[in-house]
């Protein structure tokens, strides 16, 4: 948490400098944006995401660096090291169990097809494969956007298939989970260098997991929504939102009702900021 402050400290303290933005400006922290970088340039950028709380006490933290770099001919690639950790309350011994951090490597790609200025809407194509010691994932996005005055509106559909080794009864098997996503972003430019909004995210899963005999299909869909602030200067922005869940749309349990607190957490928080170079 020190380390977490001294960033933040830095981050308020490149704020107040108040360049004028001329780097790639990301608005929001789930929703993408159909716009990439130019050939040659390049980005470093730093993601913390803090989960907070399920039906007992339960906190993660997990980081990711980005390296991305345009291509040329409206595609670019990034590189991620990804780094995350969990502490949760654990019923039967009555303490907090911390885990193990776990490491893992990404990589994505990014294809813009419209401009969300020049064109009626903008639109891109994103992949990114991701590699854990015991899973595999594999996400795909479809991104739409446009820019209308001094607001920008952006819709993500996500598709993300993964692949978990496990074993039962001393045989190695396979568990096949789907995520489905849906995002959307509104936010209004204050002024060249503020940018306030709103995101939502609905998640959803299907599992091949079975429960007494049945397969359980579409496990849950939880809501999230809150606000979210973004600040560009020259070479460098930073983004920040608060999710809490708003309501669990679906529960595998008929008689279940409420915020989905199994899977995920009451409150989402996420802080990026990046430097292009």
């Amino acid at each position: 948490m020190k380390n977490f402050a001294g960033i933040s400290i830095a981050c308020l303290f490149l704020m107040a400098l108040g360049f004028k933005s001329d780097a790639q400006d990301r608005i929001f922290t789930y929703t993408y944006q159909s716009t990439v970088l130019n050939q040659g340039q390049k980005e470093l950028e730093i993601w913390n995401t803090f989960h907070f709380n399920r039906k007992d006490f339960y906190r993660a933290i997990r980081h990711r660096m980005e390296f991305e770099v345009g291509l040329g001919g409206n595609l670019q690639t990034s590189f991620y090291l990804n780094l995350s950790n969990t502490a949760q309350y654990n019923p039967q011994s009555g303490e907090i169990d911390n885990s193990r951090a776990e490491l893992g490597f990404s990589n994505e790609w990014k294809y813009k097809l419209l401009d969300p200025v020049a064109d009626p809407i903008g639109m891109a194509l994103y992949a990114e494969w991701g590699l854990l010691p015991d899973e595999t994932e594999l996400e795909i996005k479809l991104i739409l956007d446009k820019k209308v005055g001094r607001t920008l509106h952006a819709f993500n559909a996500v598709i993300e298939p993964e692949w978990e080794a496990t074993y039962e009864n001393g045989e190695r098997e396979t568990e096949y989970e789907t995520n489905f996503e849906f995002d959307y972003g509104f936010s209004y430019n204050v002024n060249p260098n503020w940018n306030m909004g709103l995101e939502l995210r609905d998640h959803n899963v299907y599992t091949s997991e079975t429960e007494n005999g049945e397969k359980i299909g579409w496990e849950f869909s939880a809501l999230f929504g809150g606000p979210v602030m973004s600040y560009s200067a020259n070479k460098f922005w930073v983004n920040v939102s608060v999710m809490p869940q708003i309501a669990g749309l679906h529960h595998h349990e008929s008689d279940e009702r409420g915020l989905i607190l199994d899977e995920h957490e009451k409150l989402e928080t996420r802080l990026i900021f990046s430097y292009a170079f």
